[in-house]
């Protein structure tokens, strides 16, 4: 009776043991990962799942065996190398990242717009020794980079074609503005004049003619003006030591400015003659 007794409790230490061992095995789970299964638009630059399970997984006596549970695959299977980085700040997170030297040396490139999984097997353990019990993947996709390329494009285009209209406007409203500040001198009509004041012509001439002598002597204090600075700045650039051959015009040093008595008399003399024009022209009208 002792020896059943005896039997029976060993059987059911047994029990209990691989009891636990089952719930032990089954016990990792995968709770996290990024990017998330069915992500779309990832980067082909530097291709990486991070996963995130819900036990510590650092164990370095177990690295060796659970980095041959990974593998990141194409739409077509093709397998891409890789690399797996335990994080020594959070024992339950592992990345897992394409090796982009491995894959320059053998010629493979990550593909726009495709699907890409990593596989995880059933037999990744964690630090307890529970291990994954079944299969996991996660699948994204990678960016559509030939469609963006098209859209930045036709971005760049668009706001190219934007600044070159927005600037055109504006110079041409900065033209519009000058020119209507622009007043336009209008010709001098001597009967006009004479009929809008009540003075005579011979007034209104005389008056004219005092206008535009007082107008050619303003220009003509400017042009002194202008040529004294001019003067002065190259005494200033030469320290005083400059030698003139003899007297020269204005007009000489590139100055457009007509002087003195000799701008009144052109003025004057322009003036007569466009009105002996317009006296000749009235004339011969009248005897028509």
């Amino acid at each position: 009776m002792k020896r059943v007794r005896n039997i029976a409790c060993i059987a059911g230490m047994i029990a209990i043991m691989m009891t636990s061992t089952v719930f032990a095995e089954g016990d990792l789970e995968i709770t996290g990962s990024y990017p998330e299964n069915g992500q779309k638009n990832m980067s082909i630059e530097n291709v990486s799942v991070k996963v995130q399970f819900n036990k510590e997984v650092g164990n370095k006596e177990n690295q060796e065996a659970n980095n041959k549970c990974f593998k990141i695959v194409d739409d077509e299977g093709e397998q891409l190398p890789i690399r797996v980085y335990y994080n020594p700040e959070d024992a339950s997170e592992v990345l897992v990242l394409a090796d982009t030297t491995e894959m320059n040396e053998e010629g493979i490139t990550v593909k726009d717009n495709s699907d890409y999984t990593l596989q995880i097997s059933e037999e990744f353990v964690a630090d307890d020794g529970s291990t994954l019990g079944a299969a996991d993947d996660i699948t994204f996709r990678t960016l559509n980079q030939s469609r963006n390329n098209m859209v930045y494009m036709i971005m760049m285009v668009v706001m190219f074609g934007g600044m070159f209209f927005f600037s055109s406007r504006q110079m041409k409203k900065h033209m519009a503005e000058e020119n209507e500040g622009k007043v336009k001198e209008e010709p001098f009509n001597p009967y006009k004049e004479a009929k809008k004041s009540g003075k005579s012509i011979s007034e209104v001439i005389a008056e004219h003619e005092k206008e535009v002598a007082k107008k050619a002597a303003k220009e003509a204090r400017h042009a002194k003006n202008h040529a004294e600075q001019e003067v002065e700045k190259i005494v200033e650039e030469t320290n005083g030591n400059y030698r003139v051959k003899g007297p020269r015009p204005i007009s000489a040093g590139g100055s457009s400015y007509i002087t003195g008595r000799k701008a009144i008399a052109e003025a004057k003399k322009a003036e007569e003659e466009r009105l002996a024009r317009r006296r000749a022209a009235a004339k011969k009208k009248k005897k028509k």
